[in-house]
């Protein structure tokens, strides 16, 4: 039987011949086939490409204008179908493994935008799970203790968001931009967060703020750490790193875009470009305690700004910024817990707060012999003591101090500075009432307002010198 040729099959299929189409695909499916699995390693994957190109070619056979040129037509359908495949691919890669550190190549940082721009498909659970794994770099361990799920039920949640996802995948072809519209309380939060960031040029992953899933904008220079929430980006569905600050001016409102490699703030015919930072930020989730505090300490807002105003005019009148023998200041205030007499207590002195350096560690001016002391200055000691809520633990629960002694007093020391600066991030001059959260003096103190149950503030203590 003689064969007919590609040109008259073709012209029988755009007259509504099936069973030339069939006769078609049957001339040149081996031939598809053998083009595919040469790049394609899966056999599965391979029948899927083979479906795809010859749905393409019944699609499109009305734009071949030479018919007599069928096969080369066929081969490009070929090589852009393989290489479609191979960008999906990448991308169920990426989601199969931990981000990296490293610079992203430009490719990577196109993947990540895009499994952004696709998660919006999956549910609240599913999008936490996704986020915290694959984009945080948490572990199925540590992502089933955050969220409180059982590791099975993360293993499983994980595998049917990636499900879903390829198939999402599969049907975007185009890189998707996300435009948010921030008012004026995000923009005042967004701007008191950046005031966290590190200028450390070692880790230019605490340059930048990051933008977590449910609106949470999160920054630390590795003392201090600060969370507030953004309404306006509650959506979010994975999270992203922008900085740096260094320069840049905010708006009192403005419209926040998210390309591929930077954030556009844009505002009255104005752009400002802030690039976005490659790599999971730090873990920082893992350093909120997740255990009760021992002891909750709750303070009138109101009380609190008047206590501080009263320490900062008598530090800054009292304590020169440098003092014979090499002292160097940095405010420091002491705090004095009393759960008997329900009072915290905001202590200075003449000494507190002085440190210098003594080959390569700091010393502190109240662990300094008597004779090292800065001399002609007389010794003082102001104190606010402020009536406070205490919450205290039950007998089981460990020790502020960590010892089996439970004392009468309670001393924690902070940098006065970086107190002031969490309360103002926090607006507590708004709020009723402030709450720090203690543990064992060598972990960080919990600060929350009344305003949000969602913001807080982690503060490092400083160590305790061996006089007090």
């Amino acid at each position: 039987m003689e064969q007919i040729e590609d040109s008259a099959l073709i012209a029988r299929i755009l007259d509504g011949d099936r069973k030339a189409f069939a006769i078609l695909v049957q001339r040149y499916s081996r031939y598809v086939y053998a083009q595919i699995a040469r790049s394609v390693r899966l056999v599965d994957d391979v029948e899927d490409l083979v479906q795809i190109v010859f749905v393409k070619v019944y699609e499109n056979l009305h734009q071949l204008r030479n018919p007599d040129r069928f096969r080369p037509w066929l081969h490009s359908i070929i090589r852009n179908a393989v290489n479609s495949h191979h960008r999906r691919r990448a991308v169920q890669l990426r989601l199969e493994e931990t981000f990296y550190p490293e610079p992203a190549t430009h490719a990577e940082e196109e993947i990540k935008h895009v499994v952004r721009a696709a998660l919006h498909i999956l549910s609240a659970e599913h999008r936490q799970v996704i986020a915290h794994h694959y984009f945080k770099g948490y572990s199925y361990a540590e992502t089933a203790d955050l969220l409180n799920l059982t590791v099975e039920t993360v293993r499983g949640r994980l595998r049917r968001a990636r499900l879903k996802l390829k198939g999402e995948l599969h049907k975007m072809s185009d890189i998707q931009t996300q435009t948010t519209e921030l008012d004026r309380a995000d923009m005042d939060a967004l701007k008191k967060v950046i005031g966290f960031v590190s200028d450390d040029e070692k880790r230019p992953i605490l340059q930048g703020v990051c933008l977590d899933t449910g609106g949470r904008a999160t920054a630390s220079n590795g003392h201090i750490m600060i969370i507030r929430t953004l309404k306006s980006l509650s959506e979010l569905a994975a999270p992203i790193v922008i900085g740096s600050w260094s320069g840049i001016q905010l708006p009192e409102q403005a419209t926040l875009k998210i390309e591929e490699t930077t954030a556009e703030i844009q505002s009255n015919g104005t752009t400002l470009q802030v690039p976005l930072i490659e790599g999971p930020y730090v873990k920082y989730e893992q350093v909120i305690p997740q255990e009760a505090p021992s002891m909750r300490v709750s303070i009138s807002a109101a009380l609190l700004t008047h206590a501080l105003d009263l320490l900062q005019d008598f530090m800054e009148a009292r304590h020169p910024e440098s003092v014979p023998g090499g002292w160097q200041y940095r405010p420091r205030v002491d705090l004095h817990l009393s759960p008997l007499t329900q009072t915290i207590t905001f202590l200075t002195s003449r000494d507190t707060g002085y440190t210098r350096e003594d080959n390569g560690k700091f010393q502190y001016l109240l662990d300094a012999k008597d004779d090292d002391s800065p001399g002609g200055v007389a010794d003082w000691i102001f104190q606010v003591p402020l009536n406070a809520k205490f919450e205290t633990p039950s007998e089981d629960t460990p020790r502020l101090n960590g010892s089996e002694e439970r004392p009468i007093v309670h001393r924690f020391a902070v940098n006065f500075a970086y107190l002031k600066q969490i309360l103002h991030a926090l607006d507590f001059e708004d709020s009723a009432e402030i709450t720090m959260e203690f543990r064992e003096q060598s972990k960080a103190i919990i600060v929350r307002t009344s305003l949000n149950a969602e913001w807080l503030a982690l503060l490092m203590p400083l160590r305790l010198k061996s006089k007090d």
